[in-house]
């Protein structure tokens, strides 16, 4: 049975700076009828809808440039990140970072993982990009004999922890199956960036990745003001003034 994920027949989309809140409305309009919708930013799931009839998302503020995208998917799937089946410029933006990190016991609970980057000018800010936790403190230990034998994903892992098919396949501990973690950052200069993930022990301590140099290509900033100063009936022509 194929997985309904669908992005036609979706139009009126409309963003409402919510000044209380801090926020955005997402308001659009769906001839889906009787299916959920998803809210994909930037190529992830954001949010979905409680409802079928629900036709409105919530969006933190921020000043990064999003791309986002609305699908209608069945109820069963609402809270599944489906982005894959997103067209590739919305699946990976050209001035968004990406990377996916495999959770292994060499990361001890309390780690973090952090973006660092350049901002096209040569020199790593100290200042990450993005910051997130690796390994939290209440997560439980993966891999074979690691944690409680056999209760995992195909009789191997710890009870709740991915097991052999269940993550990245052959990464953790013995050959068997272990978390992968999405992470990404935007990147708002155009040019080239050089750009690294650092992971940060509970005590501070740190270790690096190899730089890596990624093109980016980030949107206009939107124009502050936008005005009509002319119009020639004779020959249809409108001048606007952008600012």
């Amino acid at each position: 049975m194929s997985t309904t994920f669908i992005t036609d027949n979706i139009d009126r989309l409309q963003a409402t700076a919510l000044d209380d809140l801090g926020g955005w409305e997402i308001a659009f309009r769906s001839a889906n009828e009787g299916l959920h919708h998803q809210l994909y930013v930037n190529g992830e799931l954001a949010d979905w809808t409680d409802t079928i009839e629900q036709r409105t998302f919530l969006l933190d503020a921020d000043n990064l440039p999003r791309e986002i995208v609305i699908a209608a998917v069945d109820r069963e799937s609402r809270t599944v990140d489906m982005g894959a089946n997103l067209q590739w410029q919305a699946q990976q933006p050209p001035w968004v970072y990406r990377a996916l990190v495999v959770r292994s016991p060499k990361h001890r609970k309390g780690s973090r993982l952090a973006v660092l980057g350049d901002h096209t000018s040569g020199a790593i800010d100290p200042f990450p990009l993005v910051m997130r936790e690796l390994r939290p403190e209440w997560g439980s230990s993966w891999g074979l004999g690691e944690d409680r034998f056999g209760l995992g994903g195909f009789g191997y892992d710890a009870g709740g922890a991915p097991g052999a098919g269940n993550g990245a396949f052959g990464a953790g501990a013995f050959g068997i199956g272990a978390e992968a973690m999405l992470i990404s950052a935007p990147l708002l200069e155009e040019g080239t960036h050089k750009v690294l993930l650092r992971v940060i022990s509970k005590a501070s301590e740190y270790s690096d990745g190899a730089i890596q140099n990624i093109v980016a290509w980030p949107p206009p900033p939107a124009p502050a003001s936008l005005r009509a100063t002319d119009y020639d009936a004779q020959s249809g022509t409108l001048t606007l003034q952008i600012e």
